[in-house]
């Protein structure tokens, strides 16, 4: 099946921690926090029980040190969510990035990953790596991701590398 890519309302966005985009406001929060506890019912919901697995079997305090950001809607749900994890000075790795099922297709996914794009060059990161799962290989290439390597599997499904310098 072929993936269309369509334009980004924003061609760049604010550096501040925090941004309105289609009503969500997209900002940077810290383990622990209830922010960061709602993302992960919702990293869980979307992320690992379609597996038949739980978040919550793995250590997540090794996340304290991620860059943890969040997408909260009017009604002030969260609804979509990343993290980085700092690989060394210039390169951080995007991973765990979950939308809520009744906002996807909206571009809420696409805000997220470039509000967090800005947040990174921010904090000096120049190059992001993430693991995409194979269904998603075209939602990143729309947004200047390639792959590179061989396919793998983590969680059990198909995954690429995929990298962007930005």
């Amino acid at each position: 099946m072929e993936s269309r890519c369509l334009p980004l309302c924003l061609k760049r966005v604010k550096t501040s921690l925090r941004v309105i985009i289609l009503d969500t406001l997209f900002l940077k929060t810290s383990y622990g926090t209830p922010y960061y506890k709602e993302a992960c019912q919702l990293r869980d919901i979307i992320l690992r029980e379609p597996l038949g697995m739980s978040l919550y079997d793995q250590n997540l305090e090794e996340e304290k040190d991620y860059i943890h950001i969040v997408g909260k809607s009017k009604e002030e749900k969260i609804i979509a969510y990343l993290q980085f994890k700092a690989i060394n000075e210039r390169t951080t790795k995007m991973q765990q990035v979950a939308v809520h099922s009744e906002y996807q297709n909206k571009g809420i996914g696409r805000m997220l990953v470039r509000f967090s794009e800005e947040l990174a060059k921010k904090d000096s990161f120049q190059h992001i790596i993430l693991h995409a799962r194979e269904p998603v290989i075209g939602f990143y290439k729309c947004l200047g991701y390639n792959k590179f390597g061989e396919r793998f599997h983590e969680v059990g499904i198909p995954h690429f590398k995929m990298e962007k310098n930005i």
